[in-house]
């Protein structure tokens, strides 16, 4: 399907232009495709016909942009210990815009009651990265978190916060005493033996 010859366009797709510049006493030809889906992905050819015909074949990736948070969609984290999420946003071709963390529904600020909060962002061109750091998590920072980029999907990961509600020395008691039980059985089973072995 031709699509364009020089400056003339033959799609009715309005999103498809065509921009001829000079430079150095050569022309150039540029295919601008406005609001690109992933229908206009594929191989996109520059013809001169000349004899014999001179081509050049490009093809076009077009990806979808969004957030992914790093690591698995759940993530187990102790009580008292620091939780970490990293979120990359992709927003090809532009730079991402605003970036929100939210617990639940309820959006994340570095200044709020919780405390020990940090929201750090990063960008280089069309990337960015996110990352939310919580100091000394309590079961209250358990739920469902969200990177939501403005604009564009948003990534989910579940949090658990695990606590140790016996403490180990509940554990170890709790063991003794049938390991006590056992230690006198064997005992008892031993002293029956040797008057068994005496008798005879």
């Amino acid at each position: 399907m031709v699509l364009a010859t020089n400056e003339i366009t033959f799609t009715t797709d309005e999103r498809f232009k065509v921009r001829a510049w000079r430079t150095g006493g050569v022309w150039a030809w540029d295919l601008q495709i406005e609001e690109a889906t992933l229908n206009d992905a594929g191989i996109y050819e520059c013809q001169v016909n000349t004899r014999p015909k001179v081509s050049h074949p490009v093809y076009l990736d077009v990806q979808l942009g969004g957030a992914v948070i790093a690591g698995p969609p759940e993530v187990y984290v102790e009580a008292g210990s620091r939780l970490l999420l990293t979120c990359w946003v992709q927003a090809p071709p532009r730079p991402p815009g605003p970036i929100t963390w939210l617990h639940n529904t309820t959006p994340i600020h570095a200044e709020g009651s919780r405390g020990g909060v940090s929201l750090h962002v990063a960008q280089e061109g069309a990337k960015a990265s996110a990352r939310l750091s919580l100091t000394s998590v309590t079961p209250k920072d358990a739920g469902n978190y969200t990177c939501q980029p403005e604009g564009l999907d948003p990534a989910h990961v579940s949090v658990f916060v695990l606590q140790d509600e016996e403490p180990r020395a509940m554990h170890h008691d709790a063991s003794t005493p049938s390991s006590r039980i056992n230690t006198k059985l064997l005992i008892l089973g031993i002293f029956i033996i040797l008057l068994t072995h005496t008798d005879r």
